[in-house]
């Protein structure tokens, strides 16, 4: 039946399933399916359930067995369903079926009915991943592999790109090599990780580059990515941390683990060192001090402590820490090693490597121990400061004694001669004192120079440090400076001339008979053992030479031991009244090594108004020099024989002394300045005294006319003699003269009385001489010649080997007596030419005790020369003793001795020879009468001398050799003994042998040599020559080497090497003998220079012009006749010669030249003479044995002994003065001349040299 619209009301069961779509994973077990039920549920209720595959296959990917019914009990709502999947391993991604419910009983059902089941297999995936996210890697480790896995299923094939990412490390892309830390993957194929079928796990491969850069920890990520055939898992990168390099971090230490200092160093310096092979960057590291365990040295005490950072910088290796170290300088005490520690801490890019500490040690054993050393390293010192004193300084612990010896060391100073030697012995010890009140820090050794008073160079000698000893340490040490050295000067003995001063004050005289003199001290220091020459002179200021002063151009010649030499200059009356004037004086050196200071002095001629108001209270008086203790009783007449005084007023020896001495007070008259000047009679050539009173105005060489006392040689018997005495105030200004009475010389009474008192005639003298063996201790070797002369009152006796014609000139105080006698009893002890000379440099007669008569021997009364001369007189006996000694050489060369040959012995090998010295003796009186002031009586003679001389070249042996102990002899005889031009000595001489061989100068099998040498000149070296080698005999020759010797006498020793042969061979092959020990010759020989070949230079600045144009001779033109100096002479021209004062010397318009003599020679076998007078040579003025011809031809003064010709042949010599042609050079200021044949020098041999030498004066 049908019913339409019929309302039903049921109340059914509805079934359906929770859901319409489920998703199971394949690895669940079970799948869960809820159906639930709804409406009435009052009845069981069941419904089918089936599943129908699509992509999941039943059985395979589920069961197939499973519950096709649910069942719903009464009241229940939910029912689950299970459905059991199962897990075929592989990955099959999304597959599905169906569920779905039919057959409701007891229910209907509704929607969903039905579901669909999907199950995922994603876990079947295959999945690759890294195991581990991060991989630390050192960076040295090189290449690294990270594991990849892979899981899910494995049949198939996975790949995926493994790439790095680059942090905080950096790949070699973009940067350089080395800069990097990896080298990249790039995120392309190939970087490609491939899994095969069935393959699990794969590596990536990354390379890590060592940069040997120190960095901090590095990273950088290796990624997975762009799977193929899989997936990628949880872990699809890694990252890679490059740990830091302990290789490249850079590392402090100590450069030493131990440092040993000295307390007296004041600092250590420690080395930090960074090492590593990176130190692009900075860094730092602590440096700190530590006291050492156990303690030792304190900080504060024994060092300053540190706590310092030190920053190194990139590339820096090494930095220096400097700890001060403290020193017990103050109270040095011996402490003995102490230590602290020095440590690293604290690094900052950096680590500490060993060693981290280091030790240092502070040892005083070396400062602190008792050190001695000199203070100075060198001491300068003078000769004459007797001593050097030099310090030695102590330093260390000074609590305990210590001692040093000082010795000397020479050098160029020698021991004995510039010091006294400190030799190393217990003399030489220093001591240094310990102790807090007496302890010594210092101490001198001294040592004592001596001074030879000779210029030497500088010399030094080492004062030297040894042997340091300490009692109590047992050890003590010398310092740094362990010597020194002693320079010795010597520039207070270099020789040194000068003015006194460099100012002098003179009084203009206020008479015209008044003299007033300046001396002038020309003094020299230091070295007097050369021979000087100064030249000084004047030049005009506002005074005038010839007018106001006597003007002069001089040498000084200062001798051996000669330190002070006067100049006199004598100041002119010239009337006139003017302001104070003035001139100079000028020394310059001329010869010798000589230094000249105050060269110029300024002298001052103040003129004296009017003449002191003083004048003598009374006259004086003449009495003889005997009498002068007892005026009131001398004689009326004094004695022939004995010097005259002349007694003032003021003088205490004048009788009437006492009244007039209150006068002498009162106009302050200084009777020690007196000034004195004698007048007398002369004696006339037959005896007889004038009537004319006339001043005596000639001085000797050892007389004066101007003091006190008056020589016994200007005045005779019955002679009247007259004093002037011009009074002179303590101001030294002059007042009146006074002039004593006459009075007559006794004509009877004398001291030594001739046989005829009223004649002068020459008394007999004897003369001898005699050769002094050589035992005798004082002259041996040597003639003693021994002159007696009896001696009569007012007599002079002048002896010489040449006749003496100019006695003005000769007993004049200039030096024309020197050139003109030689050998003569003029000459005084310094300026003999031989070794002694006839006047001695002593005052009195050792051989005449006391006073013969008073005052004899006074030199206040009677000065030093008069006495040196004077002393040869014993007037006891009225005698005059002249003794001297001479060389044979000596009486040859300088006496004009001649040796003559007597004969020789018959079968003797001895000369018989003789010596004769000429002698002339002249007995000189005062008389000055027409302008000669002497009077002579000449007498001539010869001494001899005959001995015998061993002639070796006449032995018939010759000279033998010294006895030798093999017996073996020889003969040497000399051929010849030359003393060369260059100052050598050449000596050839034979030899023969005795033996059978002959002498040889060497020998190679023997260490012997034949040499010369002697024992009287050792430091001579001579040169040894065999020159010809013959069977008969051998010629040799020896020179000597070049030296300024000028005396080659000695014994020379030839030792020569006897070499003996067998008779056999033929014994002048030297090579085959046998030598033996040398053999000794004495050889004397006795030979000394001469001459030397040098022409003479006169140090005055003049020039000596010789031509033969007579126009040139008068023109004023000094350049003209200088062109004519190589003018050729022949035998009919005249010689024109000019002598001119060099423009140059600017001597003034005051100064005038005049030529006073002229003399011509020409010496034997070319002998050139020379003018030096030191050496015993004067040119052309003496006669000489080295000339062959001497003449003086031209003497203004005196015609007496000129000679006018040669042979017959007139020299024609004559003056400019005397020349009326010859006006105009006469006339011409500083310049004089002469002329004169040549016709007499050619008549000897062709080529003779001719000299020309001339005596001039400048005023």
């Amino acid at each position: 039946n049908i019913l339409v619209s019929q309302p039903f009301h049921l109340n059914w069961a509805w079934i359906s399933m929770e859901s319409d779509s489920y998703a199971v994973n394949e690895t669940e077990t079970t799948l869960n399916v809820t159906v639930r039920r709804r409406g009435y549920l009052g009845e069981i209720a069941f419904v089918t359930i089936t599943v129908a595959g699509r992509s999941a296959k039943s059985g395979e990917d589920f069961a197939s067995r499973y519950a096709k019914q649910i069942q719903f009990s009464p009241g229940q709502t939910e029912k689950t369903w299970r459905l059991k999947i199962q897990d075929d391993h592989q990955y099959e991604d999304l597959e599905t079926f169906e569920i779905k419910l039919s057959d409701p009983v007891s229910a209907v059902l509704e929607n969903p009915e039905a579901a669909q089941v999907t199950i995922k297999d994603f876990e079947d995936e295959s999945q690759i991943f890294f195991t581990d996210r991060e991989f630390r890697v050192a960076e040295d480790y090189g290449e690294i592999l990270l594991p990849i896995k892979r899981i899910g299923d494995f049949t198939g094939e996975t790949s995926a790109i493994c790439s790095t990412v680059q942090g905080s490390a950096s790949g070699t892309f973009p940067t350089s090599m080395t800069s990097s830390d990896y080298v990249p993957r790039p995120l392309d194929h190939t970087s490609v990780i491939k899994f095969d079928r069935g393959k699990q796990e794969s590596y990536c491969r990354v390379v890590i580059l060592d940069d040997s850069l120190f960095e901090d920890e590095e990273t950088f990520t290796v990624l997975l990515s762009d799977p193929v055939g899989g997936k990628l898992g949880k872990i699809s990168s890694i990252q890679i941390i490059i740990e830091p390099d302990m290789n490249d971090v850079p590392v402090f230490y100590h450069g030493s683990p131990e440092y040993t200092v000295d307390e007296s160093d004041g600092f250590v310096e420690l080395q930090i060192w960074r090492g590593g092979s990176d130190l692009s960057k900075s860094s730092s590291v602590m440096v700190r001090s530590r006291k050492s365990d156990p303690k030792s040295a304190d900080a504060g005490q024994d060092y300053i402590a540190i706590n310092n950072v030190l920053d190194f910088g990139p590339g820096e290796t090494v930095q220096s820490v400097r700890v001060v170290i403290i020193d017990d300088a103050g109270k040095p005490r011996l402490e003995g090693p102490e230590s602290f520690l020095v440590q690293l801490r604290g690094p900052v890019n950096g680590v500490l490597g060993e060693p981290q500490s280091t030790m240092v040690i502070i040892n005083d054993a070396v400062s602190d121990l008792p050190s001695m050393q000199f203070k100075e390293v060198t001491y300068n010192v003078r000769e004459n400061d007797q001593e050097v004193r030099a310090i030695i300084i102590r330093s260390g612990d000074i609590n305990h004694e210590s001692t040093v010896q000082c010795s000397t060391r020479q050098g160029t100073a020698k021991p004995g001669e510039d010091y006294i030697e400190r030799l190393e012995t217990d003399d030489s010890v220093i001591v240094f004192n310990s102790g807090k009140s007496n302890c010594d820090y210092a101490k001198e050794c001294v040592v004592n120079l001596i001074d030879n008073f000779l210029f030497e160079d500088s010399k030094h000698f080492r004062l030297v440090l040894t042997s340091p000893q300490s009692a109590s340490l047992k050890v003590a040490k010398i310092g740094q400076q362990n010597s020194t050295t002693v320079t010795i000067g010597d520039e207070d003995d270099y020789p040194l001339i000068k003015l006194s001063d460099t100012r002098y004050m003179v009084k203009e005289p206020m008479f015209k008979e008044e003299k007033s003199y300046l001396k002038i001290p020309v003094l020299r220091e230091g070295d007097l053992s050369q021979t000087a020459i100064v030249s000084i002179n004047t030049k005009d200021g506002s005074a005038m030479a010839g007018a106001d002063y006597s003007g002069f151009f001089k040498e000084l010649v200062f001798g051996t031991n000669v330190s002070k030499l006067e100049v006199e200059v004598e100041i002119f009356y010239d009337g006139q009244k003017e302001a104070r004037e003035m001139f100079t004086v000028h020394l310059s050196s001329r010869s010798g090594i000589v230094k000249i200071e105050n060269s110029k002095a300024s002298v001052f001629i103040e003129e004296r108004n009017k003449v002191a108001d003083v004048t003598f209270p009374d006259l004086p008086l003449v009495m003889s020099l005997r009498d002068y203790d007892r005026p009131e009783s001398a004689d009326q007449k004094p004695i022939q024989g004995y010097p005259l005084v002349c007694v003032t007023p003021c003088n205490p020896k004048h009788p009437n002394y006492e009244n007039s001495r209150p006068q002498c007070d009162g106009q302050g008259i200084d009777d020690t300045l007196t000034l004195f000047r004698w007048r007398g009679t002369t004696l006339t050539q037959t005896g007889a005294v004038s009537t004319d009173v006339q001043d005596i105005e000639f001085s000797t060489f050892f007389t004066s006319t101007k003091s006190i006392t008056l020589d016994s040689i200007y005045f005779a018997g019955g002679s009247k003699v007259q004093c002037g005495a011009r009074a002179v105030n303590h101001e030294g200004d002059p007042g009146l003269e006074q002039l004593s009475d006459l009075k007559t010389i006794h004509p009877e009474s004398g001291i030594c009385e001739p046989r005829s008192m009223d004649s002068i005639n020459a008394e007999p003298f004897r003369a001898k001489i005699k050769y002094i063996s050589h035992n005798n201790p004082k002259h041996p070797k040597k003639v003693k010649m021994t002159i007696t002369i009896p001696h009569r009152d007012g007599m002079l006796p002048v002896f010489s080997p040449q006749p003496i014609i100019d006695f003005d000139g000769t007993l004049s105080k200039d030096g024309v007596k020197l050139t003109n006698q030689m050998c003569s009893n003029l000459q005084d002890f310094k300026e003999a030419p031989t070794e002694y000379g006839i006047l001695s440099n002593g005052t009195q007669n050792r051989m005449i005790f006391g006073d013969t008569l008073p005052y004899q021997h006074s030199v206040r009364m009677r000065s030093e020369q008069t006495l040196k001369f004077y002393k040869n007189l014993d007037l006891k006996s009225c005698l005059w003793t002249f003794e001297s000694y001479f060389d044979i050489s000596d009486l040859i060369t300088q006496c004009g001795g001649e040796i003559k040959v007597d004969g020789q012995g018959v079968n003797t090998k001895q000369s018989y020879l003789s010596l004769n010295i000429p002698l002339h003796l002249s007995y000189v009186f005062h008389s000055p009468v027409n302008d000669k002031n002497w009077i002579h009586f000449d007498v001539a003679s010869k001494l001899q001398l005959s001995f015998v001389y061993d002639t070796p070249m006449l032995w018939e042996k010759g000279i033998s050799s010294r006895d030798d102990a093999n017996g073996l002899q020889g003969s040497l005889y000399p051929l010849s003994i030359v003393y060369r031009e260059d100052g050598r000595l050449v000596v050839s001489f034979l030899t023969e042998a005795r033996f059978n061989g002959q002498f040889i100068m060497s020998h190679v099998d023997s260490n012997f040599k034949s040499v010369v040498s002697s024992p009287d000149h050792p430091d001579l070296i001579f040169y040894l020559e065999l020159v010809q080698n013959e069977q008969s005999g051998q010629e040799w020759i020896f020179i000597s080497e070049l030296t300024g010797l000028r005396d080659f006498s000695g014994t020379y020793m030839v030792q020569l090497i006897p070499c003996i042969v067998s008779l056999d061979p033929k014994f002048n092959q030297p090579n085959g003998c046998s030598p033996q020990t040398p053999l000794t010759f004495e050889l004397p020989i006795r030979i000394r220079q001469v001459s030397d070949p040098v022409p003479s230079k006169y140090s005055l600045n003049t020039n000596f012009y010789l031509t033969r144009r007579r126009d040139l001779w008068l023109s004023d033109n000094d350049n003209g006749i200088k062109d004519a100096l190589n003018d050729a002479f022949s035998p009919f021209d005249k010689i024109y010669g000019r002598i001119n004062v060099d423009p140059v010397q600017n001597l003034g318009h005051s100064y005038d030249l005049s030529i006073d003599k002229l003399f011509l020679c020409s010496g034997k076998d070319g002998h050139i003479p020379k003018y030096d007078p030191d050496n015993g040579e004067y040119g052309c003025l003496a006669k000489s044995p080295n000339l062959q011809y001497n003449f003086k031809i031209l003497d203004k003064g005196s015609s007496t002994g000129v000679d006018t010709k040669f042979g017959d042949v007139p020299f024609k010599a004559t003056p400019a003065s005397e020349d009326s042609g010859a006006l105009q050079l006469f006339r011409r200021v500083g310049a004089d001349g002469f002329s004169l044949d040549c016709q007499p020098v050619y008549l000897v041999d062709p080529g003779r040299q001719w000299f020309l030498q001339a005596i001039f004066t400048v005023r």
